[in-house]
């Protein structure tokens, strides 16, 4: 969220209704637990299952254009790898990686929990469900939309110690920038 949990915990402590509901649900004070808690229960309420690539897999082969079935294989492809990491129906393998956003982090990411350097720059792999919905990107925000997201990957990233393997230059056409955009929109459940 960009902010220390504490400070969130703070502000939503001003709120008489949070801090009953907080008690209500969990039984203690509004704190750190009690954020985490809430908002992963929130989150697991959210399933989305009928974006155009679910009815295209479904069996509507017209539910996807042409650019977004050209997007598709480019999308599970060796040349991209975005599936190794956007796997699974949920498009994230729930792990935590470095994809090269920067040469040097602000936020020390998974190495703030784990003290251990290896794990500099490390954020967990969101869902791409919905991502047409959900900008701006990364973990701080930093990219405004999924062109400049597919232009991070392109370019290979920044070369950070710990940046994962699989993310290198891809040296993708235009046209297969504007068709990988076009699947990945196509994960986008309107109707949710």
């Amino acid at each position: 969220m960009d902010i220390s949990i504490l400070k969130v915990a703070k502000r939503l402590n001003q709120q008489p209704t949070y801090v009953a509901l907080a008690q209500k649900a969990y039984q203690r004070p509004l704190d750190a637990f009690v954020i985490t808690r809430a908002l992963a229960s929130y989150l697991r309420t959210l399933i989305s299952t009928n974006s155009k690539y679910d009815q295209y897999i479904e069996g509507d082969s017209m539910a996807l254009s042409e650019a977004a079935i050209s997007g598709k294989q480019l999308f599970f492809s060796s040349k991209t790898n975005c599936s190794r990491c956007h796997a699974g129906f949920n498009f994230t393998n729930n792990q935590f990686e470095n994809n090269g956003l920067y040469k040097e982090f602000n936020d020390n990411g998974r190495e703030r929990i784990t003290l251990q350097p290896e794990d500099n720059g490390k954020f967990r792999v969101p869902t791409l469900r919905n991502i047409e919905l959900t900008a701006p990107y990364m973990h701080d925000g930093s990219l405004k939309n999924i062109e400049a997201v597919i232009a991070h990957y392109n370019s290979g990233g920044k070369n950070h110690p710990n940046q994962n393997d699989l993310i290198k230059p891809l040296s993708l056409t235009p046209t297969e920038k504007q068709d990988l955009i076009a699947f990945l929109k196509s994960l986008t459940d309107t109707t949710i």
